[in-house]
C-alpha cells in the first residue's frame, strides 16, 4: 500500500473534548506571565497577541465541515471547560480573580471564532494535523513572539519554563520503565490521533534500553517553520528530554539534526544511563 504523506492526513477533532484544554493551556500562560512579568506586562503582552488579524485559514478550518456528535457521544461542553479552568486561580495571582483571567482568556484565538461559530461545542470535523496545530498553537505563538520580542533571552527561558511545566503537566505524573518507555517511543501511533496523522517515522534499531529513530516527515515543523519560524523549536522540540527524564530519572536523548531547523530529518537516540532493571528513578 502507497504511504499517504501527512499532509493528506485527517483525524477527528471533537470540538467539546478539545476547547476545555485549549482553556487550560491559555490559564496556565496568563499564570505564568504575571508570575514572572507582574500585572503590566503581562496584560501589555496579551493584548498584544490577542490583536485581531485577518487569519483566513482559521475561517476557512471552522467554516466547512463541521457535523453533529452522535446523541450517544455528546458531552457537556460548558461543564468541561469549567473542571479544566478550576485548578487555576483558585486565589488572585498578582491581583488578578478567575473570573478576570478566563475573560482574557476568552479573547485570545481560536476561542472567540469558536464561540461565535459554533452554538454548541458538540460537533466535530475530520482535520488535517496542520489545521489542529493552527487551532492549538497559533494564539500561544503569537504570545511566546511577543515575549521574546519584547524580553529578548529572559523571554526566550519564561517561555521554555511555562512550556516545560505544562509539557510535564500534560503527562499526568506518569512513569515506568526505560524497557517501556523504548517500547512506547518505536510503536507507531494511535491511529487517530494528531501523531497519526502528524508524523511519519522509521525505527533504525531499536533493543531494550535504547533505541533511534528518524522522524522523516513532521507537520509541527511545517506549521511553524511556515507561519512561526522563530519560535517553533523552541514551542515544539525543546522540552522532549525533559519530558521523557520525567517518564524516567535514566532515560536520555541525543539529537543533532531536526526537520524544525531545516535538516532533512530529526535523528533520535533514545538510551539509558544506570542498571538495566532499575524503575523509575
Amino acid at each position: 500500500m502507497d504511504r499517504i504523506p501527512c499532509t493528506q492526513r485527517f483525524f477527528p477533532l471533537k470540538l467539546a473534548e478539545w476547547l476545555p484544554i485549549r482553556y487550560a493551556a491559555y490559564l496556565r500562560w496568563l499564570s505564568h506571565l504575571l508570575e514572572r512579568l507582574g500585572p503590566a506586562p503581562a496584560r501589555a503582552l496579551w493584548e498584544e497577541a490577542c490583536r485581531d488579524n485577518d487569519d483566513p485559514l482559521l475561517s476557512r478550518i471552522l467554516s466547512e465541515g463541521w457535523t453533529p456528535m452522535l446523541e450517544g457521544e455528546a458531552v457537556d461542553g460548558e461543564e468541561s471547560i469549567d473542571r479544566a479552568c478550576a485548578p487555576f486561580f483558585s486565589s488572585r495571582v498578582e491581583g488578578m480573580t478567575r473570573a478576570e483571567a478566563r475573560g482574557l482568556v476568552e479573547r485570545m484565538p481560536p476561542l472567540p471564532q469558536i464561540r461565535r461559530r459554533f452554538p454548541s461545542l458538540n460537533v466535530q470535523k475530520r482535520v488535517t494535523a496542520y489545521e489542529a496545530l493552527h487551532l492549538a498553537f497559533d494564539g500561544q505563538a503569537r504570545l511566546v513572539e511577543a515575549l521574546v520580542g519584547h524580553h529578548g533571552v529572559e523571554g526566550q527561558l519564561i517561555a521554555y519554563d511555562a512550556l516545560r511545566e505544562a509539557r510535564i503537566a500534560a503527562a499526568g505524573g506518569k512513569t515506568g520503565t526505560v524497557e517501556e518507555f523504548v517500547a512506547g517511543f518505536v510503536s507507531p501511533p494511535v491511529e487517530g490521533s494528531i501523531f497519526a496523522a502528524g508524523l511519519e517515522k522509521r525505527t533504525v534499531r531499536a533493543a531494550g534500553r535504547e533505541a533511534v529513530v528518524h522522524v522523516v516527515e513532521c507537520e509541527w515543523a511545517r506549521y511553524f517553520r511556515e507561519r512561526h519560524p522563530s519560535v517553533g523549536y523552541l514551542m515544539a522540540c525543546s522540552t522532549d528530554e525533559v519530558a521523557y527524564r520525567a517518564f524516567n530519572g535514566d532515560l536520555r536523548m541525543q539529537r543533532t539534526s531536526t526537520l524544525m531547523e531545516g535538516g532533512a530529518r530529526c535523528d533520535f537516540r533514545i538510551y539509558a544511563v544506570g542498571e538495566p532493571g532499575h524503575g523509575p528513578t
